[in-house]
């Protein structure tokens, strides 16, 4: 395996730092969380394997997006439920395909690309109509969401974030940067409000923000790799 795909230090830190936290809230809490932590491990473990361009990140995608569908539910973040159920969840498979049929043959790794100006600013026109317009939907008395703002937020971004992954564009780390700062700041809401298993979902978002950070380093890598095979 090329070393590009191997775990190193800070991929551990993040996988076993998870763990042990969402351990130690589970014990320290009002009793132990096992659906909490298991989103919270697979959660991580899919996104370290992202940042290293892995195409086995998607298995483990698929069962933290499956499992995150009903926490988010039983929170009443109902924005957040249906787009991992209609789009998070189906998307893992098609990424999958996507990054089977684009991966470099040597390291194993996906091939990344950067963004170009013109679909950058398609992205951000989408952002921009479709974020409030959500947010204006999801506050309607018959859906009542607990926090339309933010969970308009994160599920758009979520929906652009993820297209971008699949494609295997670099610059998808910029977005979930901001999107876990948001899910960081909503699970902090979540779990000063007390909802079951919020404080697990707040440890993982924070990691995950760690993780995005570095998963932007490692795919402008990436990018240079596959736009010059003679970049080490």
């Amino acid at each position: 395996m090329d070393k590009q795909l191997k775990l190193n230090g800070f991929d551990w830190f993040l996988i076993l730092g998870t763990t042990a936290v969402s351990i130690a809230s589970s014990l320290l809490g009002e009793g132990w969380d096992t659906l909490g932590f298991i989103v919270a491990v697979t959660g991580i473990v899919n996104l370290v394997l992202c940042a290293k361009g892995n195409i086995w990140n998607y298995l483990f995608g698929i069962i933290y997006n499956a499992i995150y569908v009903y926490i988010a539910w039983k929170s009443r973040l109902f924005a957040d439920s249906a787009i991992y159920l209609l789009y998070y969840l189906p998307m893992q498979f098609v990424g999958w395909a996507q990054w089977k049929k684009n991966r470099n043959q040597d390291s194993g790794a996906v091939n990344a690309r950067h963004l170009d100006r013109k679909t950058a600013l398609a992205l951000l026109a989408a952002a921009a109509v479709l974020i409030p317009l959500f947010a204006w939907i999801l506050s309607r008395p018959v859906i009542a969401d607990s926090q339309p703002w933010l969970d308009s937020v994160t599920t758009v971004v979520s929906i652009l974030a993820m297209y971008m992954m699949v494609k295997a564009i670099a610059e998808q780390w910029y977005i979930w940067i901001v999107l876990d700062a948001v899910q960081t700041i909503k699970w902090t809401i979540a779990t000063i409000r007390g909802d079951e298993h919020a404080a697990l979902m707040l440890v993982m978002f924070a990691f995950f923000l760690a993780n995005a950070v570095y998963g932007l380093i490692q795919w402008n890598g990436l990018a240079r790799r596959a736009s010059d095979p003679q970049q080490p």
